[in-house]
């Protein structure tokens, strides 16, 4: 089991961030659709962060 205290692999934040295109592909609940764009964004964000780091 993974320790929720280290930051996310860059590979782990990629795996997520498809799983979440994908799910906003089918997805039509208005509040859902917004969940997980946020989570998106965060991801997006982290990922760029670690670009440029």
């Amino acid at each position: 089991m993974p320790n929720s205290d280290l930051p996310p692999t860059e590979a782990a934040l990629r795996e997520r961030q498809d799983l979440l295109v994908r799910e906003l592909a089918v997805e039509n609940n208005s509040a859902r659709l917004q969940s997980l764009s946020d989570e998106l964004e965060a991801i997006q964000r982290l990922l760029e962060q670690a670009r440029d780091s």
